[in-house]
């Protein structure tokens, strides 16, 4: 029933709106969560936190949580379907019509594998992409593969068989090792990817998000063109705070190695796509 009911509005409303697609981009723990949720207070915006079900519908093969399935973990240009693209546009567009929203953001971490592919999709796209410290973040991601809910269906065979080569000749082993390896694939395709969109994307860093988050979301409003007062700024912002780093494990030199150079930039908060 709910299904019809948003069909039946998007039906009768579609044409009073702009269909303007916004994506988080960033590694998981990377503060994608904390910043969707911030952004998502803007009445003039429709969150959408992490629903894979919404491209399942469209693009079922994207899956890599369901073994049953034969999936895939990065998808580009070549996977794009002028069929299913009809689809995911209408689900996402329907979403943002049905909330009256101005902007339909969505967040999904594993899309860092996937931007040609959203590109191609959504060439009216923008992006708001996010980096954090890579120990901070493998630190997080190795809590989480400990309590064993991070690596749940194909996803950790689909990432080897991604980077199979490098995976072995670095010898990984610890869910540690797992986690910064991860990290350096996310943040590796990223960064490859908005050298080339430059004039599409908004870069924050978590640190600075955090330390100083009345700029940048002033920044990140001010670039998706939606009003705001100062007051609402603080208002949203006012909960946000730093969490502790573990730059003290710097010294393992098997870490900076699987890190490669953007981990000391992302330490040191000068990373930057540009």
């Amino acid at each position: 029933m709910k299904e019809l009911i948003k069909e039946m509005i998007f039906t009768m409303n579609r044409g009073k709106y702009k269909f303007q697609p916004v994506f988080i981009i960033g590694c998981g723990r990377s503060g994608t969560t904390i910043l969707g949720k911030t952004l998502s207070k803007h009445p003039e915006i429709k969150y959408l936190n992490e629903r894979r079900d919404i491209w399942h519908k469209a693009y079922p093969e994207l899956n890599i949580w369901d073994e049953r399935i034969d999936s895939i973990l990065y998808a580009d240009e070549q996977n794009f379907s002028d069929k299913k693209n009809k689809k995911i546009k209408k689900f996402f567009f329907r979403e943002q019509v049905f909330n009256k929203s101005k902007i339909l953001l969505e967040k999904l971490p594993i899309n860092s594998f996937r931007l040609n592919f959203i590109k191609k999709n959504f060439p009216q796209a923008k992006y708001i992409y996010i980096t954090r410290n890579g120990i901070e973040v493998s630190k997080s991601i190795e809590k989480k593969i400990e309590k064993q809910n991070w690596y749940k269906g194909k996803k950790f065979d689909l990432l080897k068989s991604f980077d199979l080569e490098k995976y072995e000749k670095l010898n990984i082993q610890k869910n540690i090792e797992k986690a910064m390896w991860e990290w350096r694939l996310s943040i590796k395709e990223s960064d490859e990817f908005f050298k080339v969109e430059k004039n599409t994307f908004i870069h924050l860093s978590y640190q600075d998000f955090v330390n100083n988050p009345i700029k940048k979301i002033s920044e990140i409003f001010d670039f998706l063109e939606i009003k705001y007062e100062k007051s609402f700024i603080y208002q949203i912002s006012n909960k946000i705070k730093s969490k502790d780093s573990h730059n003290d494990i710097m010294n393992n030199e098997k870490l900076k190695k699987i890190g490669g150079t953007i981990l000391k930039k992302t330490i040191n908060n000068t990373y930057s796509p540009f």
